[in-house]
C-alpha cells in the first residue's frame, strides 16, 4: 500500500492575475502617440522645435500624460486636439492661409531713407550656429545693413551679438570678414551680452547716447521690424526702421510648405512678443 502523499498543494494564482491587459496597453499607446503628435505639431508651428532641449523632454512627458489620459473619459478630448493638430498643419503648409489671411503686412515697417546723412547703422543680431557663424536670419540683416554703410547711409555699423552660453562662443569674428566685404572705410562697433530686442536698444543707446548719434536706421527682420524699431524709438533714438531682405521667408510670395512654416512661426512669434512688450511698456 502506498503512503498518502502529505506534502501540502501550492495554491496557483488565478490565470486572469497574470494576463496582460492589451486591450488597455493599446488605448494607452494610443493616446501616447496622439498627445505625441499634438506636441511635434504645436512644435513645427510655433518654432519649439528651435529649442531641443525644451521640446524633446517636453515629448517624454507629453507622451507619458497622453498615455494616461487616454485610459480616462477625456480621451475623447484628446483625440479631438490631435484631430485638430493635424487639420492646422494641413492648413497652414499647404494652402495659401498665411499669406491670404494672416495680417502678415502689419508687422512689417519700411521707412524712407532720410536724405541726410544718419548718425549709425544698427544691425541686430539673430543667433549663432554651433561654429560661431551667423544663423541665415542674421546674415541677411547684417547684408542689408552692408548694403546701407556701402551707399554711406551713416558713418557708423553697430552690431549686436548675443550672450551665448557655448564656452564664450561668439559671432564677432564672422561679422568681421562679412564687413570686409565693403572697402570702404568705416568703425564697426560692436553691442555684446543681450538676451533681447530690449537689451539691443538700452544697450545701443548706452553706446551711441555719448557720441550723440541718435539719428539711427535699424535693420532687421521684416516681421521684427515694427517691434524692434518702436523698441528703439522707446529708449529715446529717432528711428529709420530697415527691413532686411529675407532669405528664410517670402512675405508676400511664400508658396512652399517650408516658407508657410516659417512665415506663420515668425508671425506668431511676433504677435506674441508684441503683446509682452506692450505690457511690460517697452513699446
Amino acid at each position: 500500500m502506498l503512503a498518502p502523499n502529505l506534502r501540502p498543494r501550492v495554491p496557483t494564482p488565478a490565470s486572469h492575475d497574470s494576463r496582460i491587459d492589451w486591450h488597455a496597453l493599446v488605448i494607452a499607446g494610443f493616446g501616447a502617440a496622439c498627445a505625441l503628435l499634438a506636441w511635434l505639431v504645436l512644435g513645427a508651428l510655433t518654432g519649439l522645435g528651435k529649442f531641443p532641449s525644451l521640446l524633446f523632454p517636453g515629448a517624454v512627458l507629453i507622451a507619458v500624460i497622453g498615455a494616461g489620459i487616454g485610459l480616462t473619459r477625456a480621451a475623447v478630448f484628446l483625440w479631438v486636439a490631435s484631430a485638430l493638430s493635424i487639420v492646422a498643419f494641413c492648413v497652414i503648409a499647404m494652402t495659401p492661409f498665411v499669406t491670404a489671411f494672416l495680417p502678415i503686412r502689419t508687422l512689417v515697417r519700411r521707412d524712407p531713407l532720410p536724405k541726410d546723412a544718419l548718425d549709425a547703422v544698427i544691425v541686430l543680431s539673430g543667433g549663432t550656429t554651433a561654429d560661431s557663424l551667423l544663423m541665415p536670419e542674421s546674415l541677411d540683416r547684417l547684408l542689408t545693413g552692408l548694403a546701407l554703410m556701402r551707399d554711406s547711409v551713416a558713418p557708423i555699423l553697430v552690431v549686436t551679438d548675443p550672450t551665448n552660453g557655448r564656452d564664450g562662443a561668439t559671432a564677432a569674428p564672422d561679422q568681421a570678414r562679412l564687413r570686409a566685404l565693403v572697402t570702404r572705410p568705416f568703425p564697426m562697433l560692436m553691442v555684446d551680452s543681450v538676451h533681447t530686442t530690449h537689451d539691443e536698444a538700452v544697450n545701443a543707446w548706452r553706446l551711441l547716447r555719448p557720441r550723440n548719434a541718435t539719428r539711427v536706421a535699424v535693420v532687421t527682420s521684416p516681421l521684427h521690424t515694427r517691434r524692434a524699431c518702436a523698441t528703439f524709438e522707446r529708449v529715446g533714438f529717432t528711428v529709420t526702421c530697415v527691413p532686411a531682405v529675407s532669405r528664410v521667408y517670402s512675405v508676400d510670395r511664400a508658396q512652399s510648405a517650408l516658407d508657410r512654416l516659417a512665415l506663420f512661426r515668425a508671425w506668431i512669434y511676433e504677435r506674441a512678443a508684441w503683446v509682452e512688450y506692450g505690457a511690460r511698456g517697452r513699446v
